[in-house]
């Protein structure tokens, strides 16, 4: 009866939806000449063969399945690749990933009926893999109904929504019924999904445990590497309002000690770069913004880095790295720590990290990562990790022996349980 009220209420719904995406078309959160994709409406042809529809919703889904396409393109019968993203951003930064000749993007049509089967009417994908927790029940329900050989990978629940859910538990139970192939991200996820009767679920490990490290450009690295390799240097990552205000008054109490200290922010939504600038620049610090070509001087404090699809590089730079989304942001909750563990850092994370749970655990646990859990802690981490040079290298060889040892077991463990998935859509 619920699912029924929500696929009524989706039909009502298509007026306001268009009007929203041609809103968000002037916000630039859509691309014109590709509005239509939203109302299952695409210019591009369906290629012969079989498709694997992959979905992600935005940069961090789309990163972590990049090792599963490789898997997918080395079959005997190679499908196509389908992949379907909310965001401007995460197709932008596939198209940074991966050849052209790879895969089909698409933007996910919004979640009615008409516009969803209009989708598959198109496509016929033969097999199905959805990332993390974007569950649209059109879209799962068109699954069923089509019979489509489908797996849920990454599988997320918070606690606050598995307690929503346990009131609607037969809902939840008949929109994920779809998905043959159940894996959670986390032990804690594995728990809360089977309170809801999802019996088949599965935990295996993390697909963000498994990306790739993160690509630079090296001549681009070379023209910062000349400017900041004299500076004591410290990375902001991932970032969220308002960890900024934060990072700035860290600055100022870490330059007494550290005279030549340049912080580097490089914010999770670019698009708040100029705004970011802005605001730090009323308190005093001299900023520089990479979005308008600018490059840190020996007078620069703190330089935002508000670029798509770099944050490899500064990585790549910078030995200590604070993680952000995870001190007093809401609803927090972090990002993935093997990113700079990949590249040689030193870690610091807030302890607000129920995304990365079993991950913060394990590394904490093996020395890799710094959780501290407040401002004063922050400083304090850093000032320590700037002196102690032995240590922080200490820390890096720990994350790099992590990451490693997490990249050569991950992808086996997971690929056992979606093979046979891949074996109904007649891929193997």
């Amino acid at each position: 009866m619920i699912y029924n009220a929500y696929r009524v209420a989706t039909i009502l719904a298509q007026p306001v939806l268009k009007v929203i995406a041609h809103r968000r078309l002037k916000n630039k959160k859509e691309i014109k000449s590709r509005i239509n994709e939203r109302f299952g409406i695409t210019k591009t042809a369906r290629p012969n063969g079989k498709i694997v529809w992959i979905h992600g919703a935005s940069n961090g889904e789309i990163l972590s399945i990049l090792p599963l396409i490789e898997y997918l393109k080395s079959l005997p019968s190679a499908p196509h690749i389908l992949i379907t993203t909310m965001t401007v951003t995460a197709a932008q930064l596939l198209e940074k990933r991966l050849q052209s000749h790879d895969y089909i993007h698409q933007f996910i049509p919004y979640d009615t009926p008409k516009w969803v089967e209009s989708f598959h009417d198109h496509w016929k994908p033969d097999m199905a893999i959805w990332v993390e927790s974007e569950l649209w029940p059109n879209h799962l329900s068109a699954l069923k109904n089509h019979n489509v050989p489908s797996a849920l990978l990454n599988a997320r629940l918070s606690e606050k929504s598995a307690g929503k859910w346990r009131s609607f538990q037969k809902t939840f139970t008949s929109i994920t019924s779809c998905f043959e192939t159940i894996l959670a991200q986390s032990t804690g996820d594995l728990d809360r999904l089977m309170s809801l009767g999802i019996g088949r679920v599965r935990y295996a490990g993390n697909l963000k445990d498994i990306s790739p490290a993160l690509p630079f450009d090296p001549v681009a690295a070379d023209d910062i590497r000349a400017v900041i390799e004299t500076r004591t240097t410290l990375l902001f990552a991932s970032t969220h309002d308002p960890e900024e205000k934060m990072i700035a008054a860290a600055h100022q109490k870490l330059k007494s000690d550290h005279p030549d200290l340049l912080s580097i922010i490089v914010p999770r939504h670019p698009k708040r770069g100029e705004a970011i600038a802005h605001e730090l620049n009323g308190n005093g610090l001299s900023v520089a913004l990479r979005s308008l070509k600018m490059s840190p001087r020996m007078n620069t404090d703190i330089y935002v880095a508000d670029t798509l699809g770099e944050i490899g590089m500064f990585y790549h730079l910078c030995p200590i790295v604070y993680v952000g989304n995870s001190i007093d942001t809401t609803p927090g909750g972090g990002h993935n720590l093997l990113e700079p563990a990949w590249h040689g850092c030193a870690i610091i994370s807030g302890d607000s990290l129920f995304n990365f749970t079993d991950q913060a655990n394990a590394m904490s646990e093996s020395g890799a990562v710094n959780i501290v859990s407040s401002p004063d802690e922050l400083i304090n981490a850093a000032h320590d990790l700037l002196i102690n040079t032995d240590k922080a290298q200490n820390m890096t060889n720990n994350a790099y022996n992590y990451v490693e040892v997490k990249q050569a077991s991950g992808l086996d463990k997971i690929i056992d349980h979606v093979e046979q998935t891949c074996q109904r859509a007649g891929l193997l």
